[in-house]
Parts: structure tokens; C-alpha cells; sequence
């Protein structure tokens, strides 16, 4: 995997978010209605490699809807760290109100002097 450079300068990233891991597909589930595909990364830390005694297990857990094109669920466990859950709730499918794109009747530009068009 090469570097991630950011500015034309190497990245670090956290210890073992440097190998790929090991992923596995976790089927389709729901989550408020809304069908998304999971899958599960597990990345290990090998004994020793920051003196650490034991294997660390770093577990990434990722839920994703095709159809809104969005993570609707993340779970990522890492025993340094804890445990850290996002989810997507209360979602609203349909139109805005158009309202809400309205330009309100008391609004003004100030401040903008406009040049005259010439042609």
C-alpha cells in the first residue's frame, strides 16, 4: 500500500491501520427502513510490535446504502482506544419543503454598488 501524502508530505497513520486487514462481507441489513451492505475489517497488531504482550485486534465494522449512497452505521473497536459508534437516524426521504429555498420578502443587498453594463 503506498503512503498517504498530504501536501506532498507522508501521512502517518495510526499503527496498524497500516495493513489491509482481513475483510469479510456481513450480508444485507436494515437500519430505519434502509438496506445496506456491511462489511467487517479486522486488522491486528502482532505481539511485540509496540510492546504490546498479546495480538491487538483492531475491528472495523461498516454499513453502507447504495441506494443513498451513504454510511448509515460504523463501528470501529480498538482495545487502545474503546469502542466508537456512528448512526444515521431520523431520516426523511421525499422533497424539501420548497419554502425552504425561498428568498425572504424583506431581503436586501447592501453594500454592492453594481457597474453600470455596457455592451
Amino acid at each position: 500500500m503506498p503512503p498517504l501524502t498530504m501536501h506532498g508530505h507522508a501521512f502517518p497513520l495510526p499503527y496498524g491501520a497500516r495493513d489491509k486487514g482481513v475483510t469479510e462481507a456481513l450480508g444485507t441489513r436494515e437500519f430505519e427502513s434502509i438496506k445496506a451492505e456491511g462489511t467487517r475489517t479486522t486488522r491486528t497488531i502482532p505481539a511485540g510490535a509496540i510492546g504490546n504482550e498479546k495480538p491487538i485486534a483492531i475491528v472495523s465494522e461498516r454499513w453502507f446504502s447504495p441506494e443513498l449512497n451513504i454510511v448509515v452505521m460504523s463501528r470501529n473497536v480498538d482495545p487502545r482506544s474503546g469502542e466508537t459508534v456512528y448512526r444515521l437516524m431520523s431520516v426523511k426521504r421525499g422533497e424539501p419543503p420548497p419554502e425552504l429555498f425561498k428568498v425572504p420578502a424583506d431581503y436586501k443587498v447592501r453594500g454592492e454598488e453594481r457597474a453600470p453594463r455596457t455592451r
